[in-house]
């Protein structure tokens, strides 16, 4: 049992360890020049993709309120059409 013990202690200091030596690697990495200008660079692409996609979303927008509104004056021009078939229609029956 006790040699259970120390080997879970071995393992949980070398888990600590390792988190530390992590988090100073990483430390180091993130203030690097190289790496600034990779994650600005990498920031400036993400906006432009959120902007096309916006640019991209509004313009199928448009098209679809385009084509509701055709859609909807083609539908009342029918009716208009038929009320004036159907007062015709009515015309010549007198």
């Amino acid at each position: 049992m006790s040699n259970k013990m120390n080997c879970m202690n071995c393992q949980n200091a070398y888990f600590f360890a390792g988190g530390v030596a992590v988090a100073i690697a990483g430390k180091l990495l993130f203030k690097s020049a190289g790496m600034r200008k990779a994650c600005v660079t990498a920031m400036a692409q993400g906006m432009k993709v959120q902007k096309d996609v916006k640019v991209g979303f509004q313009n199928l927008k448009e098209d679809a309120e385009d084509l509701c509104y055709e859609a909807r004056m083609e539908a009342e021009g029918e009716i208009e059409n038929e009320e004036a078939e159907a007062q015709a229609e009515q015309k010549n029956e007198i």
